[in-house]
């Protein structure tokens, strides 16, 4: 009997249990597509209705549920400018990500490419594009326009969110809004992208100078390229120049220390060197540079000759300089530059030549500089870089 009794008791628990099994498998956990949706009708008709109590309450159970998210933010903005109790605080430090996120939401109306919108439900805020709440706090940001100076930030977040919202990062760097919150957000993060440094790579051609003594060389030609990188107001550049076309005049060079002078007119050089420069003006893409550099400067003074079992010989010295340089860009990356250098040497060290002097060459340079990431993200943020 006791054993039967145990049997029936246990089969009675395990049906209960079964029974609430079954309930918690049926009970639906509310999930913010859900709420989002809900609480987007509710704002609009609280809105209407001039409920601001009630949606207050109701936009900070919404954030509660589902987190600060764009229609979140757009909702607040619309209820403090309808009721006049619009504050900076109202953009936080992710408002620069949820103009970039309403942005996104126009181009794929625009685009009709609505099926972004399945694959990135969190990131849209769990809110259709293109549907009731879109149309809703654009006619009513519109309506608001008019309350508000064209100069105040209030307007510019009206027009954002009501039929422009393509022109507010250009607008941003206009002297109106510089003292707004949202101005120093953008100018923050402008500055991380532009405090990033870009590779530099630039094709050289100019001419060799000659001074003093070496006039007697004549004027040459130059051809090279540099590559490096430029850093906020700072360049660095590893350099490489050939200087060609023989001498206009015959000079005289020694191919041993013992040997004597003989007549020649050959010359071919180069340069190979490392420049830093320093931006000391820079305006709408006009840069002007102070620049400085070390380098070993060589040029052939002697052709060899096999059957004279003769052997070349070259000029070399150290090169020290100091110039002034320019660059014009043409676009946010490419440049067309000039610059202009003064260089110390002494083409005697090696008792090639007896004679030296201090040549200026002047250069045309066209080049460019990348930085992918950087040049994305501005263009982006609507900067005008460099122009």
């Amino acid at each position: 009997m006791k054993k039967v009794f145990l049997f029936v008791l246990t089969s009675v628990c395990i049906n209960c249990y079964a029974q609430d099994f079954d309930n918690l498998m049926v009970k639906k956990q509310l999930d913010c597509s859900d709420v989002s949706y809900n609480s987007a009708l509710l704002f609009e008709q609280y809105f209407t209705e001039s409920q601001v109590d009630s949606a207050k309450s109701l936009l900070a159970y919404w954030e509660n549920k589902c987190g600060h998210r764009e229609p979140v933010h757009r909702a607040k903005l619309l209820l403090a400018l309808k009721e006049n109790e619009y504050q900076d605080s109202l953009l936080t430090e992710n408002v620069l990500s949820y103009i970039f996120n309403y942005q996104n939401r126009m181009d794929m109306i625009k685009s009709g490419i609505y099926y972004q919108y399945d694959n990135y439900k969190p990131y849209f805020g769990y809110i259709p594009a293109g549907e009731n709440f879109d149309k809703f706090t654009q006619k009513e940001f519109e309506n608001l326009k008019s309350n508000y100076d064209t100069n105040k930030i209030e307007y510019l977040l009206c027009e954002f969110y009501s039929d422009n919202c393509d022109t507010i990062f250009s607008k941003l760097q206009s002297d109106s809004y510089q003292a707004s919150t949202l101005s120093k957000e953008y100018d923050k993060a402008v500055k991380r992208y532009l405090d990033l440094p870009e590779m530099n790579v630039a094709f050289i051609t100019g001419i060799w100078i000659p001074t003093g003594k070496l006039t007697t060389l004549g004027l040459h030609p130059e051809l090279g390229f540099q590559w490096g990188a430029k850093h906020k107001k700072m360049n660095y550049d590893f350099t490489m120049v050939i200087k060609f076309i023989n001498s206009a005049n015959e000079y005289y060079a020694r191919r041993t220390e013992t040997s004597s002078l003989e007549p020649t007119n050959h010359f071919f050089g180069g340069y190979i060197g490392f420049d830093v420069g320093r931006d000391i003006y820079t305006n709408k893409g006009h840069e002007l540079q102070i620049t400085g550099g070390v380098a070993l400067d060589i040029f052939d003074a002697l052709e060899g000759d096999k059957n004279m079992n003769l052997e070349s010989k070259s000029v070399a010295s150290y090169n020290f300089n100091l110039g002034i340089g320019y660059r014009y860009y043409i676009s946010s990356s490419v440049y067309l530059g000039l610059r202009a250098k003064y260089n110390v040497v002494d083409y005697t060290l090696n008792n090639v030549i007896d004679f030296t002097g201090n040549p200026i060459t002047i250069q045309f340079t066209i080049g460019g500089l990348y930085n992918i990431f950087k040049e994305v993200n501005l263009e982006a943020l609507k900067y005008k870089y460099r122009k």
